[in-house]
Order: structure tokens, then sequence, then C-alpha cells
């Protein structure tokens, strides 16, 4: 089964690595990119992904509020947000928002069809620089209410 995959990250250089990257492996379809929290609200509405691969600091809507809209029009997307960063507020925010998983850009390379494949079988992923093994370690993180 192909997983359909909407790309999004407002680095072009970037996103054309991770497409030509993900291209190699015969499960994933490349189905559309986005450069902004508008554009992939956009993207999404008319491609309808399977997984949403979704760089936390883009232009646009908060990160959490696009994930929020994407998830508001359309439920079954598999969200994985994707960051520089591996800060834990970072990572309990996102999941509190909707992510199912969260990579780091460290090395995505090798982490990002993992990802791909955990979220599509209905599983979390995290990437394994963070040193978590599942959710109810990122609690204390979660930001309240």
């Amino acid at each position: 089964m192909k997983h359909r995959i909407l790309l999004a990250d407002d680095h072009a250089l970037f996103r054309h690595a991770l497409r030509l990257s993900l291209e190699t492996l015969p499960e994933v379809t490349i189905v559309a990119e986005a450069r902004d929290g508008e554009s992939v609200i956009e993207a999404a509405r008319q491609t309808k992904p399977d997984v949403i691969c979704l760089d936390i600091t883009m232009p646009g809507p908060s990160c959490t509020e696009t994930i929020e809209q994407l998830l508001a029009i359309d439920p079954s997307p598999k969200i994985i947000a994707m960051s520089a960063y591996g800060d834990l507020f970072l990572v309990a925010r996102m999941i509190k928002a909707g992510a199912v998983g969260y990579v780091t850009k460290m090395d995505i390379a090798s982490q990002l069809p993992a990802a791909i494949h955990s979220v599509s079988q209905n599983r979390i992923y995290f990437s394994a620089d963070l040193g978590i093994s599942d959710v109810a370690e990122l609690a204390s993180y979660a930001p309240p209410d």
C-alpha cells in the first residue's frame, strides 16, 4: 500500500531534498508540497494525504493552529511534526495539538521513513535522539489548557 505524503516546509531546498529522499521508497508517493501554513491547509484539502510532514516554524498560522485546522477539516491524516529543535516542550505542544509523530531534522533522512511507517500503522513516533519512549513521558511537559 502506498502512503500519500504531503511535505510542508518553508525552505524549498530542504523540501526538495526530502522529496528526493522519500521518492526512492516504493511505498511512498508525494502528492503535494507546501511552503506555509495556509498552503498546507489548501494542499491537504485538495490532495487528501495519508501523512502530512509538517515543519513547525513556517510562516502563517502557528504550527499548533495549523495542525488543529488540518484535523478539523479531515481527522484522518497522520501528522508528523518536523523541527531542528528537540525541546520536549515543543514536542508536547505538537502532540497535544494532534500530531502523532515528531522528527528532528538532525537525522531526518533515516528517521522520516520510519516515522511514516509507524504513524501509518497508528503508532506514535518520536525521533530516537529525543529519548522518549512513549507519550506518558511527555505529560509533565504539556502546557495547561
